[in-house]
């Protein structure tokens, strides 16, 4: 057979036409044979008597290669499947039910402040806030930007400030965040008709503070403080005690220091919600837990009483700025504690008045500064009492000791003057507190010619022992801690050595010697009280656990109280001996600038002959003590001693 010769298989035909009999007859023509013939000429080929495919098959390692890696895709579905469902199972059941439910927080009563007799200083009043949530909001960007448009056109805002509060630091996208509060009742009710069409948005009532008697007293507002929304430098510190960024926070006075106590803990409430956030079904809560009211040493009528007093002679004097405070001498509980000017918080409730608040941060009399105890000034002579208990104290004087007052003491080139020209004569240290005679102090601080004073560093140590130069313990927020000079602190802070002049100026409270009007009531219930160093305090308390006793007889401060009922009686502050009951204490002119009037000072205390209370009065450049500070200082005592007998 020639290679152009087709082969003819002895066989029949292995693929017959079925049906007809296993050959070509229809039509009887050659030409159907031939074309059935070159239908499987491509299919077969005949090598010998064996029948093969053309083209080539899989090989069989190929074959297993490709089972294998289908295999193993199959297997790593499977076991991918198995981790998803059973090793990552509890994920993402969280995830979907974090996707299901929302978790509303349920905000504690805040607790209320009331004074010592039970008068409401804070309490808690219904208010309208619209909340948003970031990961509810519609994912369209068209979409989202109308449902922000919608809400800041309906309460009142730009859609600037709706956006800076909803992306503000420290907010995460599935937490509500207070987009405006303080919403006026008609405004939350265009809102609430368009709720159903505004995905995370939601109108909750909340309850804002609210102060009833600050805008007649404004003064209270410096010891209350007032609250406002979390910051986000607050809420990063406080996020993990359970704060939201919707949460109020005290920020100043009572509110701030005890935040703790009147918060409360908030409780949950667990919503399953739709696919776009709408709520549902209450699937369970945990209730809140109200914060605690509580109760101030502050009485309202006082406090009030003092205001007028201090208000009215700043008036006189011509000034603005001062701080009165009225104290119990027994155990530091403050009944008043005025610093004027100052302001009324209820403007800090609910929506913070931007022109309000610039007004308050560009006055130059600072009424947001609580001066009675975050103020610190140049004690002038109110501090002699100190300064006489430590010189008893220390045997550098007797209650008989006199020096002979000429008009002051020269030191070399220097003359150091008494405030009377021609002095005061023969001096012992009743007379000296009676009529604030420079020379004493001059001779028992610093000593003079032979005879040997306290000097700097007993002088120091006694002032830092009744409590200068460190906080009192106030339980209000911004203490001054004043300041105490020493050589040391002038060689390293001004780079020079310590003078005599510098410890006669000390001597008598000038020079660097700073404290608060706090401080120096501390000093003169301390004195009245026989040695005991009260903790001021604005929150009843019982508790004596910090008071510290001075180590002095009880002869010191029963000489040092006869010279302060002397300054009453025959001296510097005798107009209080109109006042029908027996008044001690020290009147103080500070100087503190060459260019600046005087501060003036008092502080003492009543009745004399059983001390209950301390009344300390400050007006900032309001001239002499005896002239400015004394009345005012008699208009308190005549309130308080007319308090007691109702």
């Amino acid at each position: 057979m020639t290679t152009m010769e087709r082969p003819v298989p002895e066989t029949s035909d292995p693929f017959p036409l079925r049906g007809g009999g296993g050959s070509l007859r229809q039509g009887g023509h050659e030409s159907d044979l031939i074309r059935h013939e070159v239908m499987f000429e491509d299919r077969f080929t005949h090598l010998g008597d064996r029948q093969v495919f053309v083209g080539s098959g899989i090989p069989a390692p190929r074959l297993y290669i490709a089972f294998a890696v289908g295999g193993a895709i199959l297997a790593a579905l499977l076991l991918r499947t198995f981790w998803m469902q059973v090793g990552q199972g509890d994920m993402w059941r969280e995830r979907a039910d974090a996707n299901r439910f929302r978790v509303d927080i349920l905000p504690a009563r805040r607790g209320i402040l009331r004074d010592r007799n039970g008068a409401v200083l804070a309490e808690n009043v219904p208010s309208f806030a619209v909340r948003m949530r970031r990961s509810d909001l519609p994912r369209d960007p068209e979409a989202r930007t109308q449902t922000v448009a919608t809400v800041a056109r309906t309460v009142g805002v730009t859609s600037d400030d709706v956006l800076g509060t909803l992306n503000a630091t420290g907010t995460e996208a599935d937490e509500w965040v207070d987009v405006a509060r303080d919403v006026a009742y008609e405004r939350a009710v265009s809102l609430e008709v368009q709720l159903p069409g505004l995905s995370g948005v939601a109108l909750v009532t909340t309850a804002k503070r609210r102060y009833p008697v600050s805008a007649g007293v404004p003064s209270l507002s410096h010891i209350l403080g007032y609250v406002g929304v979390v910051s986000p430098e607050e809420f990063a510190d406080r996020r993990a005690s359970g704060y939201r960024r919707t949460d109020d926070i005290g920020k100043t006075g009572i509110e701030l220091w005890e935040e703790e106590v009147i918060r409360g803990t908030p409780g949950e409430r667990k919503i399953e919600v739709d696919a776009v956030g709408r709520p549902r079904a209450v699937v369970g809560d945990r209730a809140p837990e109200d914060g605690r009211d509580v109760t101030l040493s502050i009485d309202l009528s006082l406090q009030k009483a003092v205001e007028t007093a201090l208000r009215s002679g700043l008036k006189r004097a011509g000034v603005s700025r001062g701080s009165a405070l009225l104290m119990d001498a027994r155990d530091g509980s403050l009944l008043a504690l005025v610093s004027l000017p100052s302001y009324d918080n209820n403007i800090f409730a609910g929506k913070v008045s931007s022109t309000a608040y610039a007004a308050l941060l560009g006055n130059d009399d600072h009424p947001l500064f609580p001066r009675a105890w975050a103020g610190q000034v140049p004690s002038g002579s109110v501090i002699k009492p100190l300064i006489a208990s430590a010189a008893l104290a220390e045997g550098i004087i007797t209650p008989n000791t006199t020096v002979h007052s000429t008009g002051g003491i020269t030191v070399g080139p220097w003359f150091f003057p008494d405030w009377a020209p021609g002095g005061h004569g023969l001096t012992n240290v009743r007379k000296a507190i009676a009529w604030s005679v420079n020379t004493f102090f001059y001779y028992i601080g610093g000593g003079h010619d032979a005879f040997i004073g306290l000097g700097v560093d007993r002088l120091t140590k006694w002032m830092r022992a009744f409590g200068l130069g460190a906080k009192t313990g106030l339980d209000l927020p911004g203490e001054a801690t004043g300041h105490v000079p020493s050589q040391e602190w002038k060689e390293k802070t001004k780079g020079e050595r310590w003078y005599i002049g510098d410890t006669y100026n000390l001597s008598i409270g000038q020079g660097d010697l700073l404290v608060t009007p706090v401080q120096m009531a501390r000093v003169t219930a301390a004195i009245a009280n026989g040695g005991s160093l009260v903790v001021p305090h604005v929150v009843m308390s019982s508790s004596t656990a910090d008071v510290q006793r001075l180590d002095a007889s009880p002869l010191v401060f029963a000489t040092v109280r006869q010279g302060m009922r002397e300054t009453v009686t025959y001296g510097s502050g005798r107009r209080l001996n109109a006042l029908s009951f027996p008044v001690a204490g020290k009147t103080g002119t500070a100087q503190w600038r060459s260019d600046k009037p005087n501060h003036a000072w008092f502080t003492g205390y009543a009745p004399a002959n059983a001390p209950e209370v301390v009344v300390t009065v400050l007006l900032e450049e309001g001239g002499e003590g005896s002239s400015s500070a004394v009345p005012v200082a008699g208009e308190i005592l005549q309130a308080w001693y007319t308090s007691q007998k109702k």
